[in-house]
């Protein structure tokens, strides 16, 4: 008997584009750079074309999960977290662990201009990811640090498995330590990775849908559809069964956080009032960090000043400062943290309102 192999066929090199004040792409075959320039790619390149998400425009959350969430639920888990409205983000999952989801969320406008933008190039678009995920992920307590452009992105994996990204602005000096990146650091100047981890079947924000035709079935593969079809049934009803279970346990927890309520719509608004004033916590905690931030990176470059004294009271931040030179600029880190200054005696003390903002 004479057997026939057949050869497979090579995939398609990988385009990477990414957006920015001018625009990068790289060229990938087996996950190996081969070409990388600015600008619009040449159209002759004949490979497939991935979107890469910059770094500092995408939000990464690991975040508790119950079974069975539906897609259109996820902006749901990052209500507190979140400034913008739902319908302004768009969200996606790159992995799914027991009770817990890796979401992907990105300004809705801005992902549909560099769409376009890719159209009005000719570039059908296959596949979407964010800048990190190039990265290989690196071993438990170890983390990368690439530093591209004006930005440093930080990529590291904890203690406990969990894996963490952070954007840091060039200009604010270094990042703040991180208690996951405990490990080794290794460095990474360049505008691509070096080395990219393995594109085919790495989950991003969207991929493009292909139609495909369905086979023929003989009987005998009919009837193993069928009985297919008859044990889906019937592990839909038990599944069924479990979240009935499942939402009568969310009940009780609701009313173990807002106490009895007389309707679910009541039950609601006490979940949202507690949202709320979370959600406006973490903001005045996000300003407090900006604000900190700003007054360190000043005072390392003035030595002839120092703190005294600072304050926080949840709405007001008071700082003392004694020195003598150039005064702090007061009202351009107001400006940045998106509040209000008083400044007295001699501009070596300010009030920050947060509340004004």
């Amino acid at each position: 008997m004479k057997l026939e192999w057949r050869r497979r066929k090579p995939r398609r090199p990988w385009l990477l584009v990414r957006p920015g004040p001018a625009w990068d792409w790289l060229l990938l075959a087996q996950d190996r750079p081969l070409r990388q320039g600015q600008g619009r790619p040449p159209a002759d390149l004949e490979a497939r074309v991935a979107l890469i998400v910059p770094g500092e425009a995408c939000s990464h959350f690991q975040v508790a999960a119950p079974p069975g969430l539906k897609r259109e639920e996820w902006p749901l888990l990052l209500e507190d977290r979140l400034l913008q409205d739902a319908d302004q983000l768009f969200c996606a999952c790159i992995e799914r662990t027991p009770g817990q989801l890796r979401l992907l969320v990105v300004a809705r406008a801005q992902l549909e201009s560099w769409q376009a933008q890719c159209a009005e190039w000719a570039l059908p678009l296959e596949r979407c990811w964010a800048e990190l995920q190039l990265l290989p992920t690196p071993a438990t307590g170890d983390s990368w640090r690439w530093q591209r452009g004006g930005q440093t992105l930080c990529l590291g994996r904890d203690e406990q498995g969990h894996v963490h990204w952070l954007a840091w602005p060039q200009a604010l000096g270094a990042p703040p330590a991180q208690t996951w990146q405990t490990g080794t650091s290794i460095p990474l100047d360049a505008a691509w990775p070096h080395t990219v981890t393995a594109l085919d079947g790495l989950p991003g924000l969207f991929e493009a849908r292909r139609a495909r035709a369905l086979p023929l079935l003989a009987p005998s593969q009919r009837r193993l559809v069928v009985a297919c079809l008859v044990l889906a049934t019937v592990w839909a009803g038990a599944w069924l069964s479990l979240q009935w279970r499942q939402a009568q346990l969310y009940r009780e927890q609701v009313q173990a956080v807002t106490g009895p309520q007389a309707t679910p719509g009541l039950a609601a608004q006490a979940l949202r009032r507690l949202r709320d004033f979370s959600a406006e916590r973490q903001l005045r905690l996000r300003q407090l960090e900006s604000g900190q931030a700003q007054l360190q990176a000043w005072l390392d470059e003035h030595p002839g000043w120092r703190l005294r004294s600072a304050h926080f009271d949840g709405q007001r931040w008071r700082l003392e400062l004694e020195g003598s030179g150039d005064t702090p600029p007061w009202q351009a880190m107001a400006t940045t943290m998106g509040g209000q200054v008083h400044v007295e005696d001699g501009a070596r003390s300010a009030i920050f309102d947060l509340e004004a903002a």
